[in-house]
């Protein structure tokens, strides 16, 4: 019997948490999961003898879960993203995925989509120290704890009601399409006697944020262009002003414009692109 996803509701727990995470608390409104188990092995090649059929492979690592979460962005279900807004990026959340409990998750890859009229769009990748093993693959055929999930599609985020806050004076004032990037660089830290990593050190957080738009205010020089403010994104629901993630998607001044493009064809507008960054360890 094929498993519905209607069945695999997607749970997130708070920062440093590392009990199962709250289905009232940590819904996540999912539009796509993927979990991607893989091995570190290698052949047992040795002069002189041939491989057993019971012996192929040795293994010089941990076992490897990444997943993938994309969801869009809705005001009043924002305990799930709590690890958007952790002081310092460096902690581990746990996620649930139908049935199955994924420890030890730290986000290495975060980025957000928004463009005119369509929902706002996240996309996060994790990978997971201490994943489910052993274990069928199983949905929850009582998601949300048997209530009704709290989906409301006058709260979802969209293009039209979201403001970029230009106090740099950078862009031109049309913007048309936005794309916010957060990487994290990581390192996994091994004990002695113990397979897997038992945490991951921060090396490095980078965020991006390209915006299109009908203009831009200077054109940049060998060294790009330094913002002098801050210039930042109000990601707000439908029906009101104020942003339900607040300070996520922000570039204090430092930040540089570091590219810029534009272009046109016959009959339309000059469409430009500046790419803004920053590195914020």
């Amino acid at each position: 019997m094929s498993l519905p996803y209607s069945e695999f509701p997607v749970y997130i727990g708070g920062v440093g948490v590392s009990s199962v995470p709250s289905e009232t608390a940590g819904y996540v409104p999912a539009t796509q999961v993927n979990v991607n188990y893989n091995t570190t092995h290698s052949p047992k090649r040795k002069l002189g003898t041939t491989i057993a059929a019971s012996d192929q492979f040795g293994f010089s690592g941990p076992l490897s879960a990444d997943i993938s979460i994309g969801c869009i962005l809705q005001s009043g279900l924002v305990s799930g993203l709590d690890f958007l807004l952790d002081a310092n990026q460096d902690n581990f959340v746990t996620i649930q995925i139908g049935s199955g409990v994924y420890n030890k998750c730290y986000a290495t890859d975060v980025s957000v989509s928004i463009a005119p009229f369509a929902p706002v769009t996240l996309q996060a990748q994790f990978v997971s120290l201490d994943p489910a093993t052993g274990l069928q693959i199983s949905g929850d055929s009582d998601p949300f704890s048997g209530g009704s999930i709290p989906f409301d599609s006058d709260a979802i985020a969209y293009g039209h009601t979201c403001t970029i806050n230009d106090n740099a004076n950078i862009l031109n004032n049309v913007q048309s399409q936005v794309s916010f990037n957060r990487k994290y660089s990581r390192t996994p830290t091994h004990e002695l006697g113990s397979i897997n990593a038992s945490t991951m050190l921060l090396d490095g957080v980078e965020e991006e944020l390209t915006v299109t738009s009908t203009g831009v205010n200077s054109l940049i020089d060998f060294s790009g262009e330094e913002l002098a403010n801050t210039l930042s994104m109000s990601v707000c629901g439908v029906g009101t002003s104020a942003p339900f993630i607040t300070d996520f998607i922000s570039f204090p001044a430092g930040s540089r414009v570091l590219a810029e493009t534009f272009s046109t064809n016959g009959g339309e507008t000059v469409t430009t692109n500046a790419t803004i960054k920053q590195i914020k360890l």
